[in-house]
C-alpha cells in the first residue's frame, strides 16, 4: 500500500486523447453506471476522455487502499462529488479528479478534502467573466494588458473552481461569492463574502501540469505540501 503522510497531496497527471482501441480496453474496468455515463456522450472524444480519466482514477486510487481498480465503488454527495464507499482499513483517503482537453489529474490526500482543477488556456466570452468573478476581480483583470488577461482569467478560474470543489459543490457554488489572487506567482483565497474569516482557513498551490495548461489545488487546511506522483 502507498504511503500517503497527512503534510502531503499526491497529484497523478496523465493523458486522456487515446485510439479508440485503446479507450475500448480501459471500459471493462468501469462500473455499470460510469459506462452508462460514457455512452451518454455523443462526441467520441469526450467519451473517450471521460473513459480514460476515470480508469486513471481508478488506478490511482487502488494503490492506496489496496483493492483492485474494478472493484472500486463511489458514493455521491448531494451535491455530486464523488467519495470511496468501499475503503478498507480505517483509511480515510480523499480525491478529486478534473481533465480538461487531453490531460486528467488526481489529486489523493489522507484525511482532508481537496479539491483540483486544470484548464486548458484557451479563449473566454464576455459572458463567462461575468458570472464568475466579483465586481473587485473584473476590475483587477480590465486593469490588465490584452495579451495576459486570458491566461490571468484561466488561472483565476481554475483557483475558483479548486475551492469550490473541495467543499463538496463545484459548480453548484457561486464562484463570484469569494475572491482570489490574480498573482501568476501565488495562489490566494482572499476574501469570502459571507465570512471575512473563512479565507485564514484555505492553502491553493498552482500547478503546471503540461504545456498550455494550468490548475490550482485547493485545501481548506494550512500546513500540507503538493507532490507529483506523474506527469504526462
Amino acid at each position: 500500500m502507498m504511503p500517503l503522510p497527512p503534510s502531503e497531496v499526491h497529484l497523478w497527471c496523465c493523458r486522456v486523447d487515446l485510439h479508440a482501441g485503446e479507450a475500448a480496453e480501459r471500459l471493462g474496468m468501469l462500473s455499470t453506471e460510469e459506462r452508462a455515463r460514457a455512452d451518454r456522450f455523443h462526441d467520441p472524444k469526450t467519451r473517450i476522455a471521460f473513459v480514460a480519466a476515470r480508469n486513471w482514477l481508478r488506478r490511482v486510487l487502488a494503490l492506496y487502499i489496496q483493492i483492485p481498480p474494478p472493484q472500486l465503488r463511489f458514493g455521491e454527495t448531494a451535491f455530486g462529488k464523488p467519495f470511496l464507499a468501499n475503503a478498507q482499513g480505517g483509511r480515510t483517503v480523499a480525491f478529486n479528479l478534473s481533465h480538461s482537453g487531453e490531460l486528467a489529474i488526481v489529486a489523493v490526500a489522507e484525511g482532508m478534502a481537496v479539491g483540483v482543477d486544470i484548464e486548458r488556456i484557451r479563449p473566454v466570452s464576455a459572458d463567462l467573466l461575468a458570472g464568475c468573478l466579483a465586481p473587485r476581480e473584473l476590475a483587477m483583470l480590465a486593469a490588465l494588458t490584452p495579451a495576459l488577461r486570458e491566461e490571468s482569467f484561466i488561472r483565476c478560474w481554475t483557483r475558483k473552481e479548486a475551492c469550490l470543489k473541495a467543499i463538496g459543490v463545484g459548480l453548484n457554488g457561486s464562484p463570484s461569492s469569494f475572491e482570489v489572487s490574480f498573482d501568476p506567482r501565488r495562489a490566494r483565497l482572499l476574501a469570502v463574502e459571507s465570512d471575512p474569516a473563512e479565507a485564514d482557513f484555505w492553502q491553493l498551490a498552482d500547478l503546471e501540469p503540461a504545456p498550455g495548461y494550468c490548475g490550482t489545488l485547493a485545501v481548506r487546511q494550512r500546513g500540507w505540501s503538493p507532490v507529483w506522483m506523474a506527469r504526462p
